[in-house]
């Protein structure tokens, strides 16, 4: 019996390996696909952990790690900023009551949250000098992180002011102490001098009338100190333009006499009254153009403002 005719086996067919055909199109379109989707962004862990915490009432200090600094092409540097740090009261994972906050850039926060914010009476003091020590800027209330209410700001220039503060400006009823001595007493619009107020200079000079957007106008007296006189009359955009000028008598109260270096001479007018508020007038007349959103300031009797100048 012949013995079998040995067959060779036959290969089975494997799958092509090259990216060309329909199969081979299909996989560079998913790979295409891969590559321009983005991985999910995961949740940081202390989020959960901060939501399972549910932080209510006294809490000893936590801090919060500063984030990394990264180089101009993205990549790590290495160095983290600085972190932050709160001790005090909680309600329902916010930040209620009273507590010191330490913020990233150095400054420092003392007295009530609510909401998560500074609302309430609170003490702020900020970094100053190579030592960065740690001085009082404003002591006050606050709403919102913003000053509101009565307060006292001190400012890097020695200048401080003490007053009434809106949304973070000063706004109301203040007194504000310049550097250089002046001391102005009054009324306060979104942090400029407007409405009506009185500024004291070192030189003892004193102009006491109505302010708009931190210059003299409208209605204002101003006693010069050196000379012994006494302007009264009206101001437009911080310069005197109509009225009169009169020596001012000596006060017994005061504490160095008023000096008189020269002498008015008498004015011969045929009609001093009708000039003068013929001139009154027209300044007052451009006052009121476009005025519709200024202060209404009163008018002022000439002579009875001189007499109670001199007296």
């Amino acid at each position: 019996m012949a013995s079998p005719t040995a067959m060779s086996p036959v290969p089975a067919s494997s799958p092509s390996l090259s990216s060309k055909g329909q199969h081979g199109d299909i996989t560079e379109e998913t790979e295409r696909r891969i590559a321009t989707m983005r991985a999910p962004r995961v949740e940081p862990l202390w989020h959960h952990h901060d939501r399972k915490a549910m932080k209510s009432g006294q809490r000893g200090t936590i801090y919060w790690v500063g984030k990394q600094i990264l180089a101009e092409d993205g990549s790590k540097t290495g160095k983290v900023e600085k972190g932050a740090s709160y001790q005090g009261e909680w309600d329902g994972n916010q930040k209620n009551g009273y507590g010191v906050q330490v913020f990233p850039n150095g400054q420092k926060y003392e007295g009530q949250w609510a909401n998560g914010m500074r609302n309430g009476e609170g003490t702020l003091w900020v970094p100053f000098g190579k030592a960065k020590k740690l001085r009082k800027l404003y002591v006050g209330g606050w709403k919102d992180d913003k000053r509101h209410g009565r307060g006292t700001c001190f400012f890097s220039d020695g200048q401080f002011f003490q007053g009434d503060w809106t949304e973070g400006k000063m706004h109301g009823e203040g007194l504000l102490r310049y550097s250089n001595g002046d001391l102005y007493i009054g009324e306060w619009l979104d942090g400029l001098r407007s409405g009506q107020g009185t500024l004291t200079k070192a030189n003892g000079d004193c102009y006491e009338g109505y302010w708009l957007n931190d210059m003299r106008e409208g209605s204002g007296s101003y006693f010069y100190a050196e000379s012994g006189k006494v302007f009264v009359g009206e101001w437009v955009n911080d310069l005197p333009k109509a009225g009169v000028y009169t020596q001012a008598n000596s006060n017994p109260e005061q504490a160095t006499p008023v000096p008189q270096t020269t002498v008015l001479p008498q004015v011969m007018l045929a009609f001093p009254n009708e000039v003068l508020e013929g001139a009154l007038a027209a300044v007052r007349e451009v006052q009121k153009i476009g005025a519709s959103t200024r202060y209404e300031a009163p008018e002022i009797s000439l002579q009875a403002e001189s007499l109670e100048m001199q007296n």
